[in-house]
C-alpha cells in the first residue's frame, strides 16, 4: 500500500525507514516545478472605488493573486508590494489623479511595457507588459455609447467599441488577454456584427470565462487554466470578480 520499505544503516543512529513511493511523488513534484509554473490571476472592474473607501477596501481584501488586473480604478488601490503599469490617462472623458481605464499589477517586474498598442486605436484604455514569463495585456473595450452622447460626441454606437477589437494585435504563445470586455461571450444582446468581430479576433485563443459577464480572461492554446471562478461583488461594482490559475511549460 505505502511501497517497498528499505533499511538505511548509520553508524550514528538506529536504521531508517524510508518510503520509496514517497521519494517517487517528492521526485516527480519537484521536476514538475522545475520544468512547469503555475500563477494565479485576478480580474476586477472596481467602479472607480478609492483607496480611503469602504468600498475600496472590499476590494484590497480581495487582491491576493500574483497579477491583478483592474478596470475603472485607482492605481493608489493596488498593493504596495508589486509592480504596476498602467493604460494612458487620456480615454476622452476628465479625470483625476492616479486615475486609469486599466491598470495591471504583478508580484514580479514588467518588461516590455506597451500603453499604447496602436496609434489608430481609442486611447487610454490597454496596457501591455511581460512578467513571470507571460505576455499579459489587459484592455477596457469602449461600451457601446462611448463618446456618442457623452464625452466628445463625435461617435456611433458601438464605434469605438469595433475600432479598439479591430486594432488589437498579440502573439498566439504565452500569452493572455484580460479585462472588461464590455461583451458577453457567448453572445446575449449585442449585435451579431460586434460579437462576430470579437470571436473572430481572439480565435485562436482560449475563452476561459465564458459565460461569467462582460470581464474576461482569454489565454494562449499553451497555458492551462483551473480553478476559474466568479468572485461576487456584493453591489460594490455593477461586475463581479474573476479568479483563476494558469498552468503553463517554463520551456
Amino acid at each position: 500500500m505505502y511501497g517497498r520499505r528499505v533499511r538505511v544503516f548509520s553508524l550514528l543512529s538506529p536504521p531508517y525507514i524510508i518510503d520509496r513511493s514517497a521519494i517517487k511523488k517528492y521526485l516527480f513534484v519537484v521536476k514538475n516545478n522545475i520544468l512547469n509554473k503555475t500563477i494565479s490571476v485576478g480580474c476586477w472592474n472596481v467602479n472607480w472605488a478609492t483607496s480611503s473607501s469602504k468600498r475600496g477596501r472590499f476590494f484590497q481584501a480581495l487582491f491576493n493573486t500574483d497579477l491583478i488586473c483592474v478596470t475603472e480604478g485607482y492605481e493608489s488601490l493596488l498593493p504596495r508590494d508589486g509592480y504596476i503599469i498602467a493604460s494612458q490617462e487620456n480615454y476622452g472623458y476628465k479625470t483625476s489623479q492616479g486615475q486609469r481605464k486599466v491598470i495591471l499589477w504583478s508580484k514580479e517586474k514588467w518588461d516590455d511595457i506597451d500603453n499604447i498598442g496602436s496609434i489608430d486605436m481609442p486611447s487610454g484604455r490597454y496596457i501591455a507588459g511581460t512578467t513571470m514569463g507571460i505576455r499579459f495585456i489587459g484592455v477596457c473595450i469602449p461600451w457601446k455609447m462611448a463618446h456618442v452622447s457623452t464625452g466628445r460626441k463625435d461617435r456611433r454606437q458601438w464605434e469605438d467599441h469595433l475600432s479598439f477589437i479591430n486594432k488589437l494585435s498579440f502573439r498566439n504563445n504565452k500569452f493572455v488577454l484580460l479585462g472588461d470586455f464590455n461583451q458577453h461571450i457567448p453572445p446575449i444582446k449585442q449585435p451579431s456584427f460586434v460579437s462576430s468581430a470579437l470571436i473572430k479576433k481572439i480565435s485562436k485563443l482560449k475563452v476561459i470565462t465564458s459565460g461569467m459577464g462582460l470581464d474576461h480572461i482569454v489565454v494562449s492554446e499553451d497555458l492551462n487554466s483551473s480553478l476559474v471562478k466568479i468572485i461576487s461583488t456584493e453591489g460594490n461594482s455593477d461586475h463581479d470578480g474573476i479568479t483563476c490559475r494558469l498552468n503553463f511549460s517554463k520551456r
